[in-house]
């Protein structure tokens, strides 16, 4: 087995373990552990921890090793409000230049996003709520405004794996899908108001929702 293969396995298992809370937010996360574990060598798995650390699932600390991140309610808020700023300006550009074919596309991400949400695939979920979230910005073709609110989705990601209770919540209890469905009916009728409202209320929603969670088992 080469070292790129080992590197992609040692990444997909962490990360895996992440999201399936197996591995907690603030808990060591050694090489040793994890070598024995996959039954390879540290050099694929320190690289898989740079490319964890990379997304905001782990911490690298010098002299003391990798922990899951903890973030902070504050980092949770600015991450947050930053993205309530950047995704209502998208609308502002965005809005009178989207389609039918666009709404189309929209919808057809809504059911999609319900579809992985029944299946309970964490990562199709993530992938289709961060295309919803950017959907906007590529419209109003602003690369350097996409970019921007595409990093601020993988962090988002990351606070979501830590805190979100994704396994356990069933799918008439999900907000989520329903907020983004507000933030598209905005967008079909041209408010741009209302649109960024919704976005702001489904910001400041899952913001409340993953702030009050004191312990990752709540």
């Amino acid at each position: 087995m080469n070292k790129q293969k080992n590197e992609e396995i040692a990444y997909g298992k962490i990360k895996r373990a992440i999201m399936l809370k197996r591995l907690v937010a603030g808990q060591r996360v050694t090489e040793e552990w994890v070598g024995k574990e996959l039954n390879m060598s540290r050099t694929p798995i320190r690289a898989a921890f740079n490319r964890l650390e990379n997304e905001g699932l782990i911490e690298l600390i010098p002299h003391r090793g990798a922990f899951v991140c903890d973030p902070s309610d504050k980092e949770l808020e600015d991450v947050f409000n930053l993205r309530v700023v950047l995704e209502s300006y998208a609308v502002e550009l965005a809005i009178h230049q989207m389609t039918k074919e666009n709404f189309e596309e929209l919808d057809q991400l809504l059911e999609e996003e319900e579809k992985a949400y029944e299946d309970k695939d964490y990562e199709e979920f993530l992938r289709i709520n961060g295309q919803i979230h950017a959907y906007p910005a590529k419209v109003a073709e602003n690369k350097f405004l996409l970019q921007e609110i595409e990093k601020l989705n993988q962090w988002s990601d990351c606070y979501l794996i830590l805190r979100d209770n994704f396994y356990t919540t069933p799918l008439n209890q999900v907000l989520s899908i329903p907020e983004h469905k507000e933030v598209i009916d905005a967008l079909k009728k041209r408010d741009a108001e209302a649109a960024k409202k919704a976005i702001e209320a489904h910001m400041l929603s899952t913001l409340n929702d993953l702030s009050e969670r004191t312990s990752i088992f709540n």
